[in-house]
């Protein structure tokens, strides 16, 4: 051994019992971060909350999680194997996403950022290329409790979903929703990978998914109205940045045209509107109404109130349209805000008398950079007055609110031919004085064969479930849904949404349906008769579990000796800063630090470079070490793991190298971050914990196996304590 090689080690032994000195002092478990967090919050104008409207034969689409348990019901595989599951959301995955078109879409809540979140691109979107469609995609899998992630190169992203195969064993399995097939292993006859081994050139890499996602949850006030139509007229959000010129493509041409490859095929619109006044304010102060007109209470004093155009869907458009009045020295100002804090004016009166007013806030306005609330979620709408002598001499009247939303129409409710139940499903809120009257309105509007049918009921407990049958057609079915949808005999129309204090239906309607009958409805399954298997065979199947794991090493130790060939891994190695390097030169700096792994003596350059590499590297350098495992690696692991969960995916793999070298002092800097990190750290950890053993592992390993928000996580903790089990 040379003196710098004995001087590293050294160094990094001293560094390693420095970190496990400091990080074996936690006194309280870890409190481990949630996923899939919902707003949940009631506003004061709130009156009906959680409003949702379901169709028993369609997925439930509020959340990733009732989409996810209604794709299950549905296919009738509640209780079947992993990989039944996995092709059941396969094939509704296809049915409900387009695959073709779309792209980053930017949105003014964060415009430097594109969107991200998986339950707006499956709902709100409902098309992408193939990153946003994988996040999608592993997003629903994961809502299912497992473990799923992206799998990409410099090029291109598949969904990786990790299940439990027919002989028991845990892998990764590549769906590829952009080229609409699956990758297959045709000699073990399950799902295969992308690459074999697992991210050859490729990683698991990003959790784009935010912890606090978007949902579908709706809320009703007095004089609101929601109105969903599959004839998407304009209402529609255009990926890219540049949405002026994305809005002068063919692709986003109107009206319908069926031969069109046409986002019309994909998007629905909803056009919500409130009739404001004083029954569905969000707050105000010093204002009263007369006579239907909003005026001040007093002279000489400021007046405001503020109304609130609330989610779930991004806005295409919005205008104003209202009757203003005031006299000589009066104020009557509008002002528009996206998050009820910064307000910017779009309206002040400054003529005496009555002013008819009927201003667009939405697209038009953001055309000509006016104020507006484009691609925003929720808006707010501020009047302020000041009366000069009398109080009544300034105000509003018939003030009407108007978003146009954009949504995918395929994650709409859906009737299907034959009996179908809907449930229509409400809360209170309480402390709005309008609350107790209310109740929701629901009409359907369909069509059969070019008959057009309408349904209205109204919902006067919750949940009330009501019937529709529509004849025995033939259902709508073809090998691919991209852009064909809502063609057949069939068709969606609309469905309003409305808070109604109108007096309920006359009773004796036998298509009203007993709670009990309702719910039974909504257990059964309902298969689509469509056909979405599409496979991949793959060149070179899987010969040992850990090549699919997606667990390192993944292979067996290296046994060669230093020749030319290492020599040109190392140079490959040292081509450039990987951020300059691009596509497949950037692959094959990825492979040359994995295929180092073959030499036990291009460790040293390994661990050199571990902490200068970057996110991507970083993966394939850890393959690399754990193939070959030393003492002398748990220094320079441990500063790099303490960076963790930064620069993911790379130290994702870092508790895989520790449990390969087996040392069990390295337990509390792992369990150290259990707090810190998502779920797909905490699977990792998990494993090391389980292979690394020892008291504190096992107390950690209790303790993840209780309390984990993530049910795979939660099993492979207990499988560990019970194989270790006195």
């Amino acid at each position: 051994m040379t003196v710098s090689t004995r001087a590293r080690l050294i160094l990094a032994a001293a560094v390693f019992i420095a970190i496990s000195v400091t990080l074996g002092c936690r006194t309280s478990p870890p409190e481990f971060q949630q996923e899939h967090i919902y707003d949940t919050t009631v506003a004061p104008d709130d009156a009906l909350v959680d409003v949702n409207v379901a169709f028993n034969r369609w997925p439930d689409a509020t959340t990733l999680e009732s989409a996810i348990e209604d794709i299950f019901r549905l296919e009738g595989v509640e209780d079947a194997s992993d990989e039944a599951r996995a092709l059941a959301l396969w094939k509704w995955f296809r049915i409900l996403v387009s695959s073709t078109g779309g792209g980053y879409v930017y949105e003014v809540e964060d415009p430097d950022r594109p969107v991200t979140d998986p339950h707006k691109i499956f709902t709100v979107y409902g098309h992408h290329q193939c990153d946003g469609l994988s996040w999608a995609m592993t997003a629903l899998w994961r809502a299912a409790g497992y473990i799923a992630i992206d799998h990409c190169h410099w090029g291109h992203t598949v969904a990786a979903l990790r299940y439990k195969d027919r002989d028991g064993k845990y892998r990764y399995h590549d769906f590829d929703p952009q080229a609409r097939y699956y990758f297959w292993d045709e000699e073990n006859e399950w799902v295969s990978t992308w690459t074999n081994p697992v991210m050859r050139a490729r990683v698991h890499r990003h959790l784009m998914q935010p912890q606090e996602t978007h949902s579908g949850h709706m809320t009703l006030r007095p004089g609101e109205t929601r109105l969903r139509n599959w004839a998407n007229r304009g209402h529609i959000v255009p990926s890219g940045r540049d949405k002026r010129a994305a809005l002068e493509r063919e692709y986003y041409r109107h009206p319908f045209d069926p031969d069109a490859n046409t986002m019309d095929k994909i998007v629905a619109e909803e056009v919500q509107t409130l009739a404001a006044d004083m029954t569905n304010i969000y707050s105000g102060s010093n204002v009263t109404t007369t006579d239907g007109l909003i005026h001040p209470k007093e002279a000489g004093k400021p007046a405001t109130i503020v109304w609130r155009m609330g989610r779930p869907n991004v806005l295409a458009d919005a205008a104003i349209a209202a009757t203003l009045a005031s006299a000589e020295n009066d104020i009557c100002r509008l002002l528009i805000s996206i998050d009820g804090e910064t307000w910017e004016p779009v309206y002040d009166q400054h003529e005496p008398g009555e002013q008819n007013l009927e201003m667009n806030i939405g697209l038009n306005a953001w055309k000509v950079d006016q104020p507006n609330v484009y691609t925003a979620y929720t808006f707010y709408v501020k009047a302020k007055l000041r009366a000069t002598d009398e109080p009544q001499s300034v105000g509003i009247r018939n003030l009407t609110l108007t978003g146009g939303r954009m949504l995918n129409q395929r994650t709409l409710p859906h009737l299907r031919p034959g009996d179908n139940v809907v449930r229509v499903t409400f809360d209170r809120n309480e402390a709005h004085p309008e609350a107790t009257k209310l109740h929701p309105e629901v009409e359907i509007i369909y069509s059969v064969n070019g008959e057009r049918i309408r349904v209205v009921r109204r919902a006067t407990r919750s949940p009330y479930y009501f019937r529709i049958t529509v004849p025995e057609v033939e259902e709508d079915v073809v090998s691919n849904y991209d852009f064909h949808w809502n063609q057949g005999a069939l068709r969606m129309e609309s469905i309003r949404i409305t808070a109604t204090d109108a007096p309920e239906h006359p009773t004796g309607d036998e298509n009203i349906l007993p709670d009990d009958d309702g719910e039974t409805a909504f257990r059964i399954a309902s298969p689509h008769p469509a056909d979405m298997t599409h496979r991949r065979v793959v060149e070179t199947p899987e010969t040992d579990l850990r090549q699919t794991s997606g667990f390192f090493p993944q292979a067996g130790p290296g046994t060669m000796e230093p020749d030319d060939r290492m020599e040109e891994l190392i140079e490959l190695l040292n081509e450039g800063e990987p951020v300059a390097l691009g596509g497949r030169r950037l692959g094959r700096q990825w492979m040359a630090a994995e295929d180092l792994g073959d030499y036990p003596d291009a460790m040293d350059k390994l661990i050199e470079i571990l902490p200068v590499a970057n996110l991507d590297l970083t993966v394939f350098v850890c393959k690399a070490l754990a193939r070959n495992p030393h003492p002398r690696m748990i220094g320079p692991l441990l500063d790099k793991w303490e960076e963790a969960p930064d620069e993911s995916p790379g130290t994702r793999y870092i508790p895989d190298v520790l449990a390969a070298i087996g040392n069990r002092r390295v337990v509390p800097a792992l369990v150290a971050k259990l707090d810190e990190v998502r779920f797909d750290h905490r699977l990792h950890i998990t494993r090391a914990l389980g292979i690394l053993g020892g008291r504190r592992a096992r107390t950690a390993l209790q303790h993840l196996a209780e309390e984990d928000p993530f049910p795979a996580i939660r099993e492979k903790a207990q499988r560990y304590l019970d194989e270790t089990a006195d």
